[in-house]
């Protein structure tokens, strides 16, 4: 069931509203409904990214283990290149010392 919902436009975002529907074949309706639901699904993305992100730091604190990025990256690309490298062994997270990327 749908519900209805009254918004106020400015009278240039109607305007651009309109063009951008005609242009596309659809309603101004339809162009808003389509725009919203699509701003609705990257937010819905967008908070599980975040949320990952923060049980994936939560479990970094929780294990205290790390890897080094040049270490990672060493890996991946002997992975990549069909070599057959040695499971990277997790190093101690260390709060005193600040996380840098290494660059090549």
């Amino acid at each position: 069931m749908s519900a209805t919902t009254s918004l106020k436009l400015p009278d240039a975002l109607k305007a651009t509203i309109a063009k951008v529907a005609a242009f596309e074949g659809k309603t101004a309706h339809a162009l808003m409904v389509d725009t919203l639901q699509s701003a609705m699904d990257d937010a819905l993305v967008r908070q599980q990214f975040y949320a990952d992100g923060e049980a994936s730091f939560q479990d970094t604190l929780r294990t205290n283990a790390v890897f080094g990025a040049a270490n990672v990256k060493a890996y991946v690309t002997a992975r990549v290149t069909g070599s057959k490298p040695r499971r990277l062994k997790p190093q101690r997270l260390d709060g005193t010392k600040p996380m840098t990327i290494a660059h090549d």
